[in-house]
């Protein structure tokens, strides 16, 4: 009879990879820099298939890197419209994907690994406010979005 560390050795020999992307394709990287309230320029096109998104804010202060699944036919403008009436885009999107946060002049301690799913827009923003009465990031233009073909 197989231990519980054998049986799940077996799985992961049989199974290597599985339930990410495709087998024996490395993940694709993406690179998110973020400055004071913006990010730097990504692709607006991005292959499905499994993703690493790495972080780093060359800011002055603590930014995040928030990726989350918009709903068919939503926009950005959309979501703008709604923060700008003190609202919370949630019922805009899909799903969460994840979150990295990295203070002034650093990087996370992780990197975040996904599978982008072909045709889906994934909206890339900040949702930190500098102080409570401040506007949340997205508002000064700290966001961006990835079309996945």
């Amino acid at each position: 009879m197989l231990r519980p560390a054998a049986l799940l050795s077996l799985v992961l020999i049989v199974l290597p990879g599985a339930g990410v992307g495709q087998p024996g394709r490395a993940p694709a990287q993406i690179d998110v820099v973020a400055n004071d309230y913006a990010f730097m320029p990504l692709p607006a096109h991005v292959p499905a298939g499994a993703t690493v998104f790495t972080f780093v804010n060359r800011g002055k202060v603590a930014h995040e890197l928030s990726i989350a699944a918009l709903k068919p036919g939503v926009s950005v403008d959309s979501v703008l419209a709604k923060v700008k009436v003190g609202g919370r885009p949630r019922e805009l999107l899909d799903r969460s994907v994840g979150i990295l946060v990295a203070g002034p002049g650093s990087e996370p301690d992780g990197k975040l690994l996904t599978d982008l799913r072909k045709g889906v827009s994934y909206l890339l923003f900040c949702n930190f406010r500098d102080t409570p009465e401040a506007p949340f990031h997205l508002m000064l233009g700290m966001f961006t979005v990835l079309r996945v073909d």
